[in-house]
């Protein structure tokens, strides 16, 4: 009888325990914390690539579950199932086989034109799967373990902190696929050391196991579902600089220059983003293209956020004293100064903005000046302000934002009303002050006047020298976001931009063309805040449908605005007309509204004209891309088996491959070739060798380096000069110990 129950038990451990749990469960947990790392990507991959790595993991799962042998069936039937997942789950092609399987063109043509729609997708879900692996096949003992585990915890919380992502839910799986790892380890070292005390716990796991689970299960969920206090999880970096009333870096100015550093630091000393401090302008930045907000609106726009109108000749300041309204939800007469003219004609912007970090903001973001402010969602005590003439909805202190909704007013790009226009009337009556947008420091270069009289020598008005302005900065000078500012000499920023230094990056494009405008008398500001974005949406519209899909014209979308678009600008003014945007920065393009202009029919369409829509062919089927991903599956499974049996065999291959490769040579030749692709591939590894140095002085100095190689270099010396200059062709066994030596250094190093 007891025996009868030991033998039932130890079948029981055998097919259960040893099988699922201790040999595979574990890949389960692995799998969990690789889905886990890759959720970091979401903003950034298509939906399809997650459709497939998805599919991806649901056949690791299965595959990783059935068979505890067999790795390279395993794998093949993953990569398989992924190349089945790129023909069913994207926009994937299928355009027959080959007119001629005897033409190597017909053959290639059909190898690209569907390889190619395997990219990228194939090669991040084979890529996870690969990561996948790495982690469970090292992952088998504690400290091997551990190590994952801690490190993938810590790369979470590092993007959850420094990132607008929330990744604590990430987190806390996590941590529970590596307790559920760690549990399956001490289950193995229970069976190792202990196999009487498992094999009891193998006959009867529930009443263990059952408490731990709810126990670890509870503590998990109540830690997911608790609310997060962001005061006290900050990163310690952040509640530093925000103890001291500072700006997290991440929001710092595109330029680069923190809280009045001078622009002697480093090229590369902040990451691009939107700042308040703008007095000096210069140094360098690196791209961060970390999402900000998302724009939903009607009309493409860039986001306005500041003007700065008070040049010094290092950066800008704002004005003084400026007189500002409250501004709060609901309101929708908000004052403009001065106020937009009859004639000119506007378009209702309405946006919905909805911030995807917790960083404070200084401004709201809107398209062209704010006529209304609809809905707000931002911490208790903020209070905005509206300044009627430089169009700011400003708080008196940054504020914490996470949603708000405004409508703008922007007038239509008239062209030919512009250029009929003069910026100041003749008899010099304006609607608002405009000396101090006329304002320049007297200690301005006078090259600077001169180049700009230069370029404008040939236009026929006002509008024409602005224009004329922005095309020669977007055409001569290279936009970089690493300025040598090594080159200025000049005091003065907009001096050396464009006669030392000749490259940068907006702040130095948008401030010499405001600079110089106001040099020939037309007012001009600075304008600082974020252009448009991109729309994921219309990226896949455009990938799915090619060419036979047609934009919207005014480029209604919802727009993700990410560190790296934040940008600045000009905007010249026009009595009569108002404020008009210009964008002088090399390889940027401001979109205005554009007048609609009424769609001219054809008087008559002829009968004779065929219907190309009956001449093109249909879109393939769904059934008809089930053969095509049959054959790429097979294909896929083919390669992959072929590629393990080359890799279990790469012995035999090689030695194969050398024999191929030197049939018709003595050993004495093979070996004096050898020993020249040697050195080479040891100077790649590092090892340097002097030119006026012997062949015996190299290896003599790479011996003293590595000493542990030394018989080794001393056999390839020994069988090369012997080769070299004793005569005769050689024996084949004295080829065969040059190469063992050889191999064991390739090997080593």
């Amino acid at each position: 009888m007891s025996l009868g129950l030991s033998a039932a038990g130890r079948r029981a451990e055998t097919v259960f325990w040893r099988r699922l749990v201790l040999e595979r469960l574990h890949r389960i947990f692995a799998l969990t914390i690789a889905l886990q790392l890759i959720r970091c990507f979401g903003d950034y991959w298509w939906s399809e690539t997650y459709d497939v790595i998805y599919a991806a993991f649901a056949a690791y799962a299965v595959t990783e579950l059935a068979w505890s042998r067999a790795f390279a069936l395993r794998l093949s039937l993953q990569i398989a199932a992924s190349c089945a997942a790129v023909v069913l789950l994207t926009d994937f092609t299928w355009h027959g086989w080959p007119d001629s399987r005897v033409s190597w063109d017909a053959v290639r043509t059909f190898t690209v034109s569907h390889g190619k729609q395997f990219h990228p997708f194939l090669e991040l879900a084979v890529g996870s799967l690969l990561v996948t692996h790495f982690m469970a096949r090292l992952g088998t003992t504690k400290s091997r373990a551990i190590v994952f585990i801690l490190t993938s915890i810590g790369a979470l919380s590092v993007v959850d902190s420094f990132l607008p992502l929330e990744l604590w839910r990430n987190i806390a799986w996590t941590v529970l696929a590596g307790l559920g790892w760690l549990f399956v380890l001490h289950l193995r070292a229970l069976r190792e050391r202990h196999y009487e005390s498992w094999n009891a716990l193998a006959e009867r796991p529930l009443p263990l196991l059952l408490p731990a689970v709810a126990v670890v299960g509870l503590l998990v969920a109540v830690g997911m579902s608790m609310p997060r206090a962001p005061a006290l999880l900050e990163d310690p970096y952040t509640l530093w600089l925000q103890a001291q009333n500072k700006e997290v870096p991440s929001f710092s100015g595109e330029g680069g220059l923190l809280n009045g550093s001078s622009a002697s630091k480093s090229a590369l000393s902040s990451k691009s983003g939107y700042g308040r401090n703008d007095t000096e302008i210069g140094g360098g930045f690196r791209f961060d293209y970390s999402p900000v907000m998302q724009v939903t609106t009607n009309q493409k726009s860039y986001w306005r956020g500041e003007t700065k109108s008070f040049y010094t000749g290092k950066g800008w300041t704002d004005r003084k004293g400026m007189q500002t309204v409250s501004a709060a939800p609901g309101m929708s007469d908000l004052p403009l100064e001065p106020e937009y003219p009859e004639g000119v004609e506007l378009r209702r912007v309405t946006q919905t903005v909805k911030l995807l970090r917790e960083d404070r903001i200084p401004v709201l973001f809107t398209a062209g000046p704010a006529r209304g402010l609809e809905d707000i969602d931002a911490s208790g005590n903020a209070r905005l302000s509206w300044n009627p003439e430089e169009w700011e909805l400003k708080f008196p202190r940054a504020a914490q934002v996470n949603s708000y909704t405004v409508v703008s007013e922007v007038p239509v790009f008239d062209e030919a009303k512009l250029s009929a226009m003069s910026a100041i009337p003749a008899d010099g009556k304006t609607s608002i002050d405009l000396a101090p947008y006329l304002q320049l420091p007297e200690s301005l270069p006078d090259r600077v006047r001169e180049l700009a009289r230069e370029v404008t020598r040939d236009a026929t008005g006002d509008f024409d020298r602005l224009k004329k302005l922005e095309q020669y900065l977007s055409s001569t000078y290279p936009y970089t976001n690493e300025p040598d500012v090594s080159k200025k000499k000049s005091a003065d920023v907009v001096d050396a931009f464009l006669f030392e230094i000749r490259e940068g990056y907006c702040d130095y494009y948008s401030t010499a063309f405001v600079v110089m405008a106001r040099t020939l008398g037309l007012p001009a500001r600075w304008v600082k805040g974020y252009t448009s974005g991109y729309d994921p949406s219309e990226e896949e519209r455009l990938r799915a449908a090619g060419g036979g899909y047609r934009p919207d014209p005014n480029g209604a979308g919802t727009y993700t605005v990410r560190n790296a678009d934040a940008h600045s600008w000009a905007e010249a003014y026009f009595e009569g007309y108002g404020w008009v945007p210009f964008e002088p920065t090399a390889g940027f393009s401001l979109p205005l509204p554009q007048p609609e202009i009424a769609p001219v029919l054809p008087e008559s369409v002829s009968e004779d004209v065929p219907d190309a829509a009956a001449d093109e062919p249909a879109a393939p089927s769904a059934e008809s891309r089930l053969p095509a991903a049959a054959a790429i599956a097979a294909g896929a499974i083919a390669l992959a088996l072929a590629a393990l049996w080359g890799w279990f065999r790469r012995g035999k291959l090689l030695a194969s491959w050398r024999r191929f490769r030197n049939r018709g040579t003595t050993p004495n030749q093979r070996i004096v070739r050898e020993t020249e692709r040697l050195i080479r591939y040891l100077q790649r590894k590092g090892l340097k060798r002097q030119p006026h140095e012997t062949l015996r002085e190299t290896l003599a100095g790479w011996s003293g380096r590595v000493a542990s190689l030394g018989p080794e270099f001393e056999c390839v010396l020994h069988q090369f000069e012997r080769a070299r200059y004793a005569g005769g062709s050689g024996d084949e066994e004295a080829y065969r110990r040059f190469m063992e030596a050889a191999d064991k250094i390739r090997k080593t190093l």
